[in-house]
């Protein structure tokens, strides 16, 4: 059963003194106003129903953030340019388990790029992309920076593309998975021999009571 965020964060007292909101694995949706938490530095909104991060508009001082982690929810689009442009003492975003698409990739200056670059190298900003097309979208866009951008944006290009293709930002299910059919066919493999093998068996025997 699902519960109201705002109705979760109306029960909390001297919302102006908490420092690390932990709001995880509550089944929360909808919307919720933040504005009262005036010294956040951390929000754990982890394993619940949230489909948006525009509560996190809300927050006033988002200069204080340092992390966020919103891991395993049903958010649908990001727009990191406004993540990284907003919260710019940010050191830790973890978006991984949704089913996530890019936005307003375009709108990244190439400070907010370069952040976004390293962010994902050093997986301080974590996402896969198993649920959505986030990864896509990252590829594609630097795909057309390599081919308009300046000397720097294809420098920075080639830099997220190698990441994104070298780190595990993959279905964390997918080694259990690729297994499989090698599983299959091994054992497919090892029945077919012993069939083949009684059956010979079976025939060298028959040839044998033949003979005599």
């Amino acid at each position: 059963m699902t519960n109201s965020a705002q109705e979760d964060i109306n029960k909390l007292t001297n919302k102006e003194r908490i420092r690390y909101l932990d709001l995880s694995n509550r089944e929360l949706e909808g919307e919720m106003n933040l504005g009262e938490f005036k010294n956040l530095k951390s929000i754990n909104a982890s394993n619940n129903k949230f489909t948006k991060l525009d509560f996190l508009n809300s927050l006033e001082n988002k200069e204080q953030v340092e992390k966020i982690n919103c891991w395993g929810n049903e958010i649908g689009e990001i727009d990191l340019s406004w993540i990284l442009k907003n919260f710019p003492n940010l050191k830790w975003l973890n978006l991984e388990n949704n089913p996530l698409s890019a936005k307003n990739l375009n709108k990244l200056t190439s400070e907010l790029f370069s952040k976004l670059v390293e962010g994902i190298k050093e997986k301080k900003i974590r996402i896969n992309s198993w649920k959505g097309t986030i990864l896509i979208d990252l590829l594609e866009y630097t795909q057309q920076l390599i081919k308009s951008g300046d000397n720097s944006q294809r420098q920075q290009a080639y830099q997220l593309q190698a990441v994104l293709q070298s780190s595990p930002i993959k279905n964390e299910q997918q080694p259990t998975n690729s297994k499989l059919p090698w599983i299959i066919g091994g054992v497919a493999i090892i029945s077919l021999a012993l069939i083949v093998g009684y059956l010979w068996g079976k025939k060298k025997s028959e040839i044998k009571d033949n003979c005599e």
